[in-house]
């Protein structure tokens, strides 16, 4: 019997505005996941999953598309047209060069949390900025919810596919701003101009280069990097941090930001998880969802 057949289709899970319509976590284990995309199955490296056991030996061993040994293994080629649904986004999947798909879909219930800040700036256009941008999830929820965004990421392929995604998910004239910025140095050069921004969004890596040869480590430039970004805050504002650091959790973050900001500021942060098929909950770094006079969001 052919696989993709075997695959029951999954349910969207709900996401308010947004939802994951064609993707689905299928097992994980041994230090790896499979990942379906449509009927594409993808195994790939997971560090989260070093201490569990795959569930189910046969779907491993049908696999269209393997990293492993840093390059790709492809037993069917990849679709040209492979994309993420998630509501009326859509992202580009393409197998990068880090093992990586084109996105993270773990963070669709942050994008439906940055949906809902719609109404942050009591009825007008908000003014949003997004760092270590990526190709674009958070800028589409955003300027699909109808804020002014600035999207910014070092790496040019990643700001170039963050503009066709907008493209294809019908925001090509969208309020974007396509940036190809070190994050930091874009964030400390708006506060010298005195900008503010009414949501701004972070997902910075352990480590990295910039432009400039700029380097990044996240325990020594987070923090100067959050300084800047608060000054830039509206009296009514919102913030999104994630990332996957094993030596700094969303409780130093959280910590930090309560010692620096704490008047009208309310707070959720944890750990994110996606479910594989079984209902296996498997991690997928940390958040914190803050906002300021806003009330409970």
């Amino acid at each position: 019997m052919n696989f993709k057949h075997r695959i029951p289709r999954h349910e969207p899970q709900s996401m308010g505005d947004l939802r994951l319509h064609n993707y689905q976590l299928i097992d994980f284990g041994n230090g790896r996941k499979l990942e379906a995309i449509d009927d594409y199955l993808i195994d790939r490296p997971c560090p989260a999953a070093d201490w569990d056991a795959p569930l189910e030996t046969e779907a491993w061993q049908r696999a269209d598309a393997v990293f492993d040994d840093s390059r790709w293994t492809f037993f069917r080629p990849w679709p040209t047209s492979l994309r993420l649904a998630a509501g009326g986004i859509q992202l580009s999947a393409e197998a990068t060069p880090f093992g990586h798909i084109g996105f993270f879909p773990e963070q669709a219930d942050n994008w439906r949390w940055l949906a809902n800040l719609r109404d942050i700036a009591n009825g007008d256009s908000g003014e949003a900025m997004n760092l270590f941008a990526y190709t674009g999830g958070s800028t589409l929820s955003l300027a699909e919810a109808g804020f002014r965004v600035a999207h910014v990421d070092a790496s040019k392929p990643s700001v170039a596919r963050a503009g066709e995604n907008a493209r294809t998910s019908g925001l090509g004239d969208a309020a974007i701003r396509y940036l190809i910025e070190d994050a930091p140095r874009f964030a400390a050069r708006e506060r010298r101009r005195q900008r503010t921004y009414h949501v701004i969004v972070l997902d910075p890596p352990a480590y990295g280069h910039g432009t400039r040869n700029a380097t990044w480590r996240l325990e020594r430039d987070l923090w100067p990097l959050l300084d800047d970004c608060l000054a830039l805050l509206n009296e009514r504002a919102a913030m999104l941090i994630t990332g996957h650091s094993d030596t700094l959790t969303d409780d130093d973050i959280v910590g930090w930001l309560r010692r620096q900001k704490p008047h009208g500021m309310e707070v959720a942060h944890g750990r994110s998880v996606i479910r594989d098929r079984s209902g296996r909950s498997l991690d997928a770094g940390y958040f914190v969802r803050v906002t300021w006079n806003l009330g409970k969001q």
